[in-house]
């Protein structure tokens, strides 16, 4: 099988994805959508569309179905080309696997990762599929460097909340959560598609809210935590929350969620000091004794070895 050659950071990608907000695992967004490429190979066009089915196992057999049936208007190219196909798929527990032809490895890069992202927006749109694997030819899909792409959600494209183009492109991250005492920093990687109309430092704390996927790992920010703005000027990082990173609950020691993010933003995107602040305020004190009117350096002391 030809690996997908996937350039870090350079492979460049557009797509559309307006009034795609849907969540993943179950039909929440006003209809159903398929997804096509333009006639340049390089923006995904999602259009509204009526299934005939409404169970699982129908609406899986015609969304596949639909990767290989003609585009009703001219524009609308295929995710697939002609010759490549879902040869069969499987979905067990929350997890699709879509068996793709092996001419699927003949795709650029451009247009494989924006087929891949068309697919998973489709069938995350079925009920009970949250997740979804790749294959081709029976052998998981690997990437440039051998490495299993692995399982994808929606949450693997992150895009911004407008309805402009997206040109997407991917990163392995190197992000840092807790262990179990709460007390110490373990790093997790991870690879993270998202749009270039988000700046990566905003992309990098979003993940961190997001939390760990790794077993053993633990959250550093509450889920609600809501992000004001992210920037970067001269090498320090600007991050400003809402009161909600101030209200953190979290049971871990009260440096742990600042250098999660110290750190994190250090090891992506290369900056040197972060800056916090809540409601454009840096004239605060985070938990107990934490002073944010300081810039903050990475601490590795605090990684567990």
């Amino acid at each position: 099988m030809k690996k997908i050659i996937i350039c870090l950071l350079s492979v460049i990608l557009a797509a559309a994805l307006a009034g795609c907000s849907g969540s993943s695992g179950g039909q929440e967004q006003d209809g159903y959508y398929l997804y096509y490429l333009n006639q340049d190979l390089n923006q995904v066009t999602a259009v509204p569309y009526e299934p005939e089915h409404s169970d699982t196992e129908g609406l899986l057999a015609e969304l596949a179905a639909m990767q290989t049936a003609p585009a009703e208007e001219n524009e609308h190219v295929l995710l697939l080309p002609e010759g490549t196909s879902i040869l069969n798929y499987h979905l067990e527990g929350e997890t699709l696997t879509l068996n793709m032809s092996s001419s699927y490895g003949n795709m650029s890069a451009a247009r494989e990762i924006l087929a891949r992202a068309g697919l998973v927006r489709t069938f995350v749109q079925v009920e009970g599929v949250t997740r979804v694997e790749f294959q081709v030819n029976g052998s998981p899909l690997t990437d440039s460097y051998g490495n299993e792409v692995g399982t994808l959600t929606e949450n693997s494209f992150v895009e911004n909340s407008g309805k402009e183009l997206n040109t997407y492109q991917n990163i392995t991250m190197q992000l840092y959560f807790t262990d179990e005492s709460g007390t110490a920093l373990v790093p997790e990687e991870r690879v993270v598609y998202y749009s270039s109309n988000v700046p990566l430092e905003r992309v990098v704390v979003e993940e961190l809210v997001r939390g760990p996927q790794e077993e053993g790992h633990y959250a550093t920010l509450p889920a609600e935590t809501n992000i004001l703005s992210v920037s970067i000027q001269e090498g320090i990082c600007y991050v400003n929350f809402d009161e909600s990173f101030a209200n953190s609950i979290l049971s871990v020691a009260e440096e742990i969620p600042i250098y999660s993010i110290v750190n994190s933003l250090s090891s992506v995107c290369h900056v040197s000091r972060v800056q916090f602040s809540i409601n454009g305020n840096s004239s605060v004190v985070f938990r107990n004794s934490m002073r944010l009117d300081q810039l903050f350096e990475p601490n590795q002391d605090l990684v567990e070895e």
